[in-house]
């Protein structure tokens, strides 16, 4: 990895387990990372450590390079390249929130009418919002479905900020969209992990 700080200041990768795994000082604006994983895996790049650690990007690794660039040490001001999984998982989320940004709107015109005791038009509008969900759910198992056979589509169910709405019977449908291979990995043993703590079905989301 390479790039981007005015200031001197250290930086670690965190695992999902949130543990330290490598380390790098910035020098003359620039550092480096260098390693191998096993699987390709979901990391944090923090700068500085514990409590006062400042969360800089969000990276699917794999054992390729992978440039981080930015003008300033914060969250938004970061870009990743040269991840295939990253690119995928990016992807993936400006589709949902361009679903999910029309379902708000429509959700706060929902609240209003509520607010107004109209019946009639927020039976209407609470309709749309709970199809608007369940279609945001049929983009994500169409986006696993794409990419089978890879990590890019095996991570994304456990990653997906659709958890509070998926059932057991949406975990597994994309579980066993899943390559054997994949499966196998990590990223299918968490989306089992995830399959078991659901019942069989929820109440719709509003």
């Amino acid at each position: 990895m390479q790039p981007f700080c005015q200031t001197e200041q250290r930086f670690i990768v965190d695992g999902g387990k949130r543990k330290a795994i490598d380390s790098a000082t910035v020098r003359q604006e620039r550092f480096t990372l260098k390693g191998n994983l096993t699987e390709p895996a979901y990391m944090y790049l923090m700068a500085g450590r514990g409590r006062t650690s400042t969360k800089l990007a969000n990276i699917l690794l794999d054992n390729r390079t992978v440039y981080v660039k930015g003008d300033k040490p914060e969250y938004n001001n970061i870009s990743v390249s040269g991840s295939d999984i990253d690119r995928y998982w990016r992807e993936w989320y400006e589709a949902d929130q361009r679903v999910g940004y029309q379902r708000y709107r429509i959700k706060q015109v929902y609240e209003s009418l509520t607010a107004k005791k109209d019946t009639v038009n927020t039976n209407i509008l609470g309709n749309l919002i709970q199809e608007m969900q369940r279609g945001r759910i049929d983009l994500l198992k169409t986006y696993v479905k794409r990419r089978h056979d890879s990590a890019a589509g095996a991570v994304l169910p456990t990653l997906c900020t659709l958890g509070d709405d998926l059932m057991k019977a949406d975990y597994m449908e994309m579980y066993n969209t899943l390559s054997p291979t994949w499966q196998q990995s990590s990223f299918g043993k968490e989306i089992l992990a995830e399959a078991k703590k659901k019942k069989d079905s929820l109440s719709p989301s509003k």
